[in-house]
């Protein structure tokens, strides 16, 4: 078929060799077949902002930042260069999540090359060599459909022990592969430890998964997977081997306020210190208050909110990850 434009500078630098023929088209992106590095792939290319129906994207980009300063306040003050930096990261997200998710183990499309917006990654195939269909229009028997589920959830507790929550995981984001179902689709994916919508997504996917399973194991009682998940995670206990039971009872434990101003204090000590170091005041430092307010978010481990209030009282504006080992080894060009 003819090239289409948006993949014209890919054939133009010999990235891709042919265009086979359109995939699907879907709320984010166009797919296409295409045969790159002498094997057939699939290209992924992203729709314009304006083109886009995905919607509550401010849910899914909380707590997001870029390691460029300048681009960040561009983006927090929402000018022509802050949407257009903001832009790029949305699409540079599914790279970066499926990155960080291979190597945690995660079944996920490989990626090759990401250039001029456009994601060059493994092609799926069924049992039949032709591309994989989506769960959704795969007809399964109760057994099946039970095999499936658990392997899914199994895929979840990988995903949140590497720290990342889907966000929109449903039997439409999983492609059924000859070596069992795939996830795929990430551009909304967020961070469990800086975006405050995690649990609440986490629930939701859970519940996607519990949807499909019902229609074809409807004697199979929902159950409460994902608060249990989010609670050893909460507790630094969720591991990629975590085989969960599918019980699960809200902690009663109170608050220890004086474990959290202790931490503050140690804060207070360790700037203090940084501080005479380096011959500068205290000035806007405080001593920590004797009474407080303390509120109890579940936004990740309590070792990353140790780490969070440490930060928070060295004047840092975000505790930041550093970059994923290997994300280096793909073309990559926003």
């Amino acid at each position: 078929m003819r090239i289409p434009s948006s993949l014209m500078s890919l054939a133009d630098e010999g990235l891709i060799e042919e265009v086979v023929r359109p995939l699907m088209s879907g709320k984010e992106a166009e797919v296409f077949l295409v045969r790159s590095g002498g094997e057939l792939r699939v290209a992924k290319v992203y729709k314009e902002a304006h083109d886009r129906t995905f919607k509550n994207r401010a849910e899914y980009t909380e707590g997001r930042k870029v390691r460029n300063s300048r681009d960040q306040r561009a983006i927090n003050k929402r000018s022509r260069h802050g949407r257009a930096q903001d832009e790029a990261a949305w699409r540079s997200t599914e790279v970066d999540m499926i990155f960080r998710l291979h190597s945690a183990g995660v079944r996920v499309p490989i990626p090759h090359h990401f250039i001029d917006g456009v994601l060059i990654m493994e092609l799926i195939t069924g049992a039949d060599g032709s591309p994989a269909p989506r769960l959704a229009e795969v007809r399964l028997n109760p057994d099946e459909a039970v095999r499936v589920f658990d392997r899914l959830l199994e895929e979840a507790v990988r995903m949140l022990s590497a720290g990342v929550v889907h966000g929109d995981l449903s039997d439409f984001n999983v492609l059924m592969g000859a070596d069992g179902p795939v996830v795929i689709d990430f551009p909304q994916a967020v961070d469990a430890s800086s975006n405050q919508n995690a649990r609440k997504l986490l629930l939701r996917d859970v519940d996607n998964l519990q949807r499909f399973l019902s229609r074809f194991a409807p004697n199979r009682q929902p159950r409460p997977y994902a608060q249990e998940m989010w609670e050893l995670y909460a507790c630094s206990q969720l591991t990629p081997e975590t085989r969960l039971s599918g019980r699960f009872r809200a902690s009663s434990r109170r608050v220890d306020t004086e474990a959290v101003l202790g931490l503050i204090g140690d804060a207070n000590r360790d700037e203090r210190r940084r501080r005479e170091a380096q011959g500068r005041s205290m000035r806007g430092v405080s001593s920590p208050p004797r009474e407080v307010e303390v509120v109890i978010l579940p936004s990740g481990p309590r070792d990353r909110a140790r780490r969070n209030a440490q930060g928070a009282q060295a004047g840092s504006a975000a505790i930041t990850r550093p970059a994923q080992a290997g994300s280096a080894a793909i073309t990559r060009r926003a």
